[in-house]
Order: C-alpha cells, then sequence, then structure tokens
C-alpha cells in the first residue's frame, strides 16, 4: 500500500474541501443592505457597494463585499466587481470599459481602478484597469474558469479576488501546472467526484431557491396589476363639456389681451364674472358655461351606495387578500389562482365605491372653479388654462383666433416630435447613446424608420470598416448619429480615413472625432485650432468652429464671454458665449439673447438652463416670443414622454433652425461635404452625447443643472460619451468590507479576460 504524505497546508485545505462538501447545502448569508454608491444606473446596472450582482446568483453578497473590501484596505487600489446579465449587445469589453468610467471606479490623479465584469450570457470575463495598474485579465479569469464550469460562482469570483490580491501584493498569481505535487493531486483527486457532486446538490438547491423568487416576483406583478384596477379610468370621471349648455353662440371677435384678462381674472377669483367676453371665449373652446346643478346631481355618490357600510369591509378585505395570495408557497399554483380569484371578486365589488368617491370629489371641485357670467355657470376648459400659460409668449394685439392657432402648431409640432422622437427610440438597438440618438434623429425628417434606416447603414459602415474606432472602444451609435445629423451620411469612408489619421498622429480617440468630424486635417490649421482651444479653454470643435464662423471669432467670443459675466456664472457665460458667437452678429447677439431670456423668464423658465435654452432661442428665425412659446410647448411634450430625462433635449428640437440638417449660419440645407459642418452639432455632440468630461471637452456644470423644476435630475449630460470621466475616489483606503464612497476614476482600458 501506498502512503500519501500530505504537508499542514494540504491537509487545512483538504479538511476545508472535506466540510464544504458533506455540508452539501451550507446555509448562504443574507445579503448586505444595498448601498448607495452616489452613481447613476448605468444600463440598468445599480452599483451595490464594491460587489454588485445583478442576477443574483451569489447567495453570500457580504462574504464577497468583505473579501474585496479586505483587498482594498491592503492594497490601496478601488476594485469594483460586477456581474451582469448580459452586455446589453454589446461586447463585454467595451461594455466593462463604459461601466467603468460611469461609475468612476478608481482614482483620477493615481489612476489605479480596476472593475471585473462576469457577463453570464455572453460566458464572458472582463478585467479593465486605469493606466497605473498591471493585473494580466486572462491570468485573473482562468483562476474561476473551473468554478464556473461546475456551477460554483462564489467560488470562482473568490478565486479572481484573490488572485488579483496576490498581483498587487507583489506576489505569482497562481498558473496550472506548476509548482504542484503529484501525491496531494491524486489525494485531492479522490476527492474531487464527491466535491462536484455535492457542488451540484448545492447548485440545485440555490437554483430551486432561485426559481421560488422569480415566481414571487411574477405573482407579484399579477396582484399589483389586479389592484391597479381599482384607479377610475378617464372616462368614468367627470368633465366640464359633458354638462355645456348647448353651442356656443357664434364668434365674437376679442383681442388677446382682453381674453388674457378674462381667464387670469377668473382664475384669481371664482367669484369675479369674466364679462362681456364669455361668449367669445366660450366660441373659442376656453370656456364652457354648463349646467352646474345637473353636473352636481351627476356626480353625487348613487344612493345605494352612500347608505350601505360594506366600503371600510371591501377596503379591507381587499388588502387582506392581495397579502394572502402572496403568501402562498411558490410550488402551489392552484391554490394561488384560487386566492387571487377571491381577491379579484373583492376588487369587481370595491370598484364601484372608488369610482363614486372619485366622480364626487372632481364634481365638487368643478363645481368650486365655476363663476357666475351673464350666460350662466362657466368654467375653464383645458385650453383655455394652456392658453393662460402661454400669454408671456403672445402678442396681446393679435385677435384671439390667432393666438389661439399659434399655441396649437406650437404644441402639435412639439407632440409630433416628441412621438417621433419614442418612435426612434423604439426603433433602434440597445445601447448607451440610444436616447441622444433618437433626438438627434428626430429633426432629420418626418419619416422615423427611413431615418433608422439611414442611420443603421451609417452605423453598420462604421462599425465594419472603423476598425480603430472599434478597437479605441468608442460609441459606434453616437457617431453615427452625429455624421447623420451633420449630412455626412455618404462620408463615412473620408470621416474614417480622418480619424485613423489623427489615431497614427498621437491623438486621443476623443480628440480625434472631434477632429475628424470638423474636417481638420491639415497640421497647420490644428495647430492654430488647439492653440486657441488651450487660449479659451475650449473643445477644440467649438474653438474650429468660431474660427471657419469669422477670422475673429476667438474675440467676438471673448467679447460676449465678459459681458455676460454680470448676468450669469462664468461656465454659463462660456458656454451661451460659444452658442452666440457662432449663430448671431456681435452687435445682436447680447440684446436677442438678453430677450429670449426674459421671454423664458415670463413664462417662469428660470436658472441657468433656461439661461443656456435663451441661447438658442437668440439665434431662432422665429425670434425670442415664438422661441419661447415652442420651447415651453417641448418641454411639456417631452415631460410627458417614456423616454427618462428626455426634456433635456427640448432646447434642441424647439429652434427651428437646427430641423432637416438646415445650416444654422443661413438657414440653407447643409452641404453633404466632409469638413462643412453645422455648429449646433458640436454643441450636440458635448451636451448630448458626451459624458461630463473635467476639462477639455464639454461644461460639466450645465449638465448637472435642474434649473426651474425640482423634479429633474439632470437636463443635459446623457446617456454615452466617447471618453471617461472625471472625478474622486471609489473606495479609497476603507478598511474591511465596508463600501468607501464613490468618485470617479476614468480612462479605463482593456486589462484582458477569457471565457469559461
Amino acid at each position: 500500500m501506498t502512503t500519501i504524505r500530505i504537508r499542514s497546508t494540504q491537509r487545512v485545505a483538504l479538511f476545508l474541501l472535506c466540510s464544504s462538501v458533506l455540508t452539501l447545502a451550507p446555509a448562504a448569508a443574507t445579503a448586505g443592505a444595498q448601498v448607495d454608491c452616489g452613481v447613476p444606473p448605468y444600463e440598468g446596472v445599480v452599483c451595490q457597494g464594491f460587489f454588485t450582482d445583478e442576477p443574483d446568483i451569489v447567495d453570500n453578497h457580504q462574504r464577497l463585499e468583505d473579501a474585496i473590501g479586505r483587498v482594498v484596505a491592503k492594497n490601496g487600489n478601488p476594485i469594483a466587481v460586477v456581474v451582469v446579465t448580459d452586455s446589453r449587445g454589446r461586447s463585454p469589453a467595451a461594455f466593462a470599459r463604459d461601466l467603468a468610467d460611469t461609475w468612476g471606479v478608481g482614482d483620477p490623479a493615481e489612476q489605479n481602478g480596476i472593475l471585473l465584469l462576469v457577463s453570464l450570457e455572453e460566458r464572458r470575463i472582463e478585467v479593465v484597469t486605469q493606466d497605473n495598474v498591471a493585473v494580466n485579465g486572462e491570468v485573473v479569469a482562468a483562476t474561476a474558469t473551473s468554478f464556473f464550469q461546475a456551477g460554483d460562482f462564489e467560488g470562482g469570483l473568490l478565486a479572481m479576488v484573490g488572485t488579483i490580491d496576490q498581483i498587487l501584493s507583489g506576489g505569482t498569481a497562481p498558473v496550472s501546472g506548476t509548482g504542484t505535487n503529484m501525491p496531494a493531486l491524486l489525494l485531492l483527486g479522490a476527492f474531487a467526484a464527491v466535491a462536484v457532486g455535492g457542488i451540484g446538490i448545492w447548485w440545485r438547491v440555490s437554483t430551486r431557491r432561485k426559481e421560488a423568487e422569480r415566481i414571487r416576483r411574477q405573482r407579484e406583478r399579477l396582484i399589483d396589476g389586479d389592484l391597479d384596477g381599482l384607479e377610475p379610468a378617464g372616462q368614468e370621471l367627470p368633465r366640464l363639456e359633458e354638462y355645456a349648455l348647448g353651442p356656443a353662440p357664434g364668434r365674437p371677435v376679442v383681442d388677446t389681451r382682453e381674453a388674457l384678462a378674462s381667464l387670469t381674472g377668473m382664475l384669481a377669483s371664482p367669484s369675479r364674472h369674466p364679462g362681456d367676453d364669455t361668449a367669445a371665449l366660450w366660441a373659442h373652446g376656453l370656456v364652457v358655461v354648463v349646467d352646474r346643478y345637473r353636473m352636481i346631481a351627476d356626480t353625487r355618490e348613487p344612493l345605494e351606495l352612500r347608505s350601505n357600510q360594506e366600503r371600510p369591509l371591501l377596503e379591507s378585505a381587499v388588502q387582506q387578500a392581495a397579502n394572502d395570495a402572496l403568501e402562498v408557497s411558490a410550488w402551489n399554483e392552484n391554490e394561488f389562482r384560487v386566492r387571487r380569484g377571491d381577491l379579484q371578486s373583492l376588487i369587481e365589488g370595491l370598484r364601484p365605491h372608488r369610482v363614486a368617491a372619485a366622480r364626487r370629489r372632481i364634481g365638487d371641485t368643478l363645481s368650486a372653479e365655476l363663476v357666475e357670467s351673464p350666460l350662466g355657470w362657466t368654467g375653464i376648459t383645458g385650453a383655455g388654462r394652456r392658453f393662460v400659460e402661454a400669454g408671456p409668449a403672445l402678442d396681446p394685439d393679435e385677435p384671439m383666433d390667432e393666438s389661439i392657432r399659434e399655441i396649437d402648431l406650437a404644441y402639435e409640432t412639439a407632440d409630433a416630435k416628441a412621438s417621433r422622437l419614442e418612435t426612434l427610440y423604439s426603433l433602434l438597438p440597445s445601447s448607451t447613446t440610444r436616447p441622444a440618438v433618437a433626438a438627434a434623429l428626430t429633426d432629420i425628417g418626418e419619416d422615423p424608420e427611413e431615418a433608422v434606416r439611414q442611420y443603421e447603414e451609417v452605423r453598420r459602415r462604421l462599425s465594419s470598416e472603423g476598425n480603430t474606432l472599434t478597437a479605441d472602444g468608442l460609441e459606434i451609435p453616437a457617431i453615427a448619429a452625429l455624421l447623420m445629423m451633420n449630412n455626412d451620411a455618404g462620408n463615412v469612408v473620408e470621416f474614417i480615413e480622418a480619424y485613423d489619421h489623427h489615431r497614427k498622429r498621437g491623438s486621443e480617440p476623443p480628440l480625434a472625432v472631434e477632429y475628424a468630424l470638423a474636417g481638420l486635417l491639415s497640421p497647420g490649421e490644428i495647430k492654430q485650432v488647439r492653440s486657441e482651444a488651450k487660449r479659451l479653454d475650449l473643445p477644440v470643435s467649438i474653438t474650429a468652429g468660431l474660427l471657419r464662423r469669422r477670422d475673429d471669432g476667438p474675440e467676438v467670443f471673448e467679447a460676449l464671454r465678459d459681458e455676460l459675466a454680470s448676468h450669469v456664472s462664468s461656465s454659463s457665460a462660456k458656454t451661451i458665449a460659444g452658442i452666440l458667437a457662432m449663430s448671431l452678429e456681435p452687435s445682436q447677439a447680447l440684446r436677442r439673447w438678453l430677450a429670449a431670456r426674459e421671454a423664458l423668464e415670463n413664462m417662469g423658465l428660470l436658472g441657468t438652463y433656461a439661461d443656456v435654452a435663451a441661447a438658442f432661442g437668440a439665434s431662432d428665425p422665429r425670434g425670442p416670443r415664438a422661441f419661447a412659446l415652442s420651447y415651453a410647448a417641448q418641454r411639456s411634450a417631452l415631460a410627458k414622454s417614456g423616454i427618462d430625462d428626455a426634456d433635456r433635449f427640448a432646447p434642441e428640437l424647439a429652434h427651428a433652425g437646427t430641423s432637416g440638417r438646415t445650416d444654422t449660419w443661413t438657414g440653407r440645407p447643409l452641404p453633404a461635404t466632409f469638413g462643412s459642418f453645422d455648429p449646433f452639432t458640436f454643441f450636440y455632440y458635448h451636451w448630448v452625447i458626451t459624458r461630463g468630461h473635467a476639462g477639455s471637452y464639454g461644461w460639466e456644470p450645465v449638465y448637472r443643472h435642474s434649473s426651474w423644476s425640482d423634479d429633474r435630475s439632470s437636463w443635459w449630460g446623457g446617456g454615452g460619451g466617447f471618453g471617461s470621466s472625471g472625478g474622486g475616489s471609489w473606495g479609497g483606503s476603507s478598511s474591511g468590507g465596508s463600501f468607501g464612497g464613490f468618485g470617479g476614476g476614468g480612462g479605463f482600458s482593456g486589462g484582458g479576460g477569457g471565457g469559461w
């Protein structure tokens, strides 16, 4: 019989292995409480701390969090380990880089951040690092392969964290086939089958637990849908127009000033009647004369509902039935169906009470707002309230008919653009820049499908022919949208050649994009633009626009910036001066900006965001007043969009000079010549598509300012980007497993990886 000698360290390893196998299904620690990382979700991935587990494949989250925290504390390198279901149709490497840049993993000065990504659908591990970190992603990924193949994701993740620790500590990462002890391997092999069997049983238990959780979430959605049925539908609620006293008499002529005075008087004091203008306001749909007594009677709760006492009992029973249905075992589908049926029956009994109560409340509100006029009880319609809201942007001397037509046209145009934006969004593939691309295509033409067809052709050509673009990890969808906006759909080859030219000359990817889009090729012109850009502290593309606009473009910009300093902050002054200098004559720029600003202010649109929007309004060919109305209508339409934060695109979409690929300098169609460009293309690039670069590429204070509305988190600075963001440290030198905060490193590159 052969005796196998095992060193003490091997005995410990075997003991731990056997213990875990014999336990078969160890109890999992409860996942740690969610950590507020202070960063926005990226493509739906929400930061949970050092360790983020989107598909929830690891039972003991705290174990991973603590392990990563110890490595961070020991080595000082900020680390994020992220497991995702998939990489959203993109390469896992590009997804990992953009995720690290968006969350800002690392210190911008020390450049020492690491992000490890596991993408389940692609079965891929990616390690991306900042410049001052040397971690071989392939070596790290290799340590997890056998674990992942056996279904032990927690073990594989811990192994990779341990390997990163060894590398950062200056040790040698484990490499297969070196320094092994064959007798020990034989003994380990004897236990391998048992270990795999134990892991398999544990995995089945874990999978069953996850399936139960999936069923629970599905049932919650069903119950929530049933409970939503208690809400009254719009057609069940009373409207003033339902109780109108016949058709309005004639169409008397009234000017806008008189109409506004009457309507604002009614809103200010319900006891004050609108006087002789009632007939004219009624004829134009701004007010309606109603049968008040019929409305009160019609919205009163039916006697049979008021006389019984079943509503409180039903309210309580519905809540209890909902809870009972959700407490049914995940594996007892028949009982769940029965309990859900009971709930639906109770909802059916309670709903008439809810509808009746809602009708009574709204009827009381409408009745209280009625005023007594010479024609009878009169109420302001939705169109009348919109007329009042638009009042500051209307010409008071215009006939009321003309003002109503102007309002209707502004809102119809805004609604059409918002609808087109949503259609485009639904047609486009998922990507970081999807909202911005949809907005860029919205103004190209009225046929969304044709716009997407052209865009997809440009995007495909960039993807297939722009090898350097892909290798540099740039957002191809964003570049395709910019080329479309600039009427460069036929200049893809020229753009790629220009980009490659600048990359070979040593320009960083974001800068090479700007040079190429601006058609900058000659070394002399580039040198001049770079020199001026550095002096003015502006992006090179904006500087190029200033120089091409006029020989003294930079001087005009500086003069406007200095004039604006007494009106706005320095960062806003720079932004506004850039727009004005490229779109207006110097003598009219400040005057027209002040007029546009006043028009927006009169409508209650104040603050940094409105100040910059006014710069668009200053160059709008319709004038400041019309722009203010168009802008308010566009904001209103986009706010109702299903796309988050869509109203940040309002200034560009509301500006009449940017539609249909027209040149905002001349109003004529943009030439399809490479190197010709509209200046607003580059403002769009910096405001919407880049991600808040610190320094020379963007203007962060404007991105993040939420003027005149407290419930919006940002206006410009949406998804996407060609580079990396800046900021503080992620994790820092926090001790143990404590998550130490978030800042932003940027500058991530591929560190390699592998599949399993």
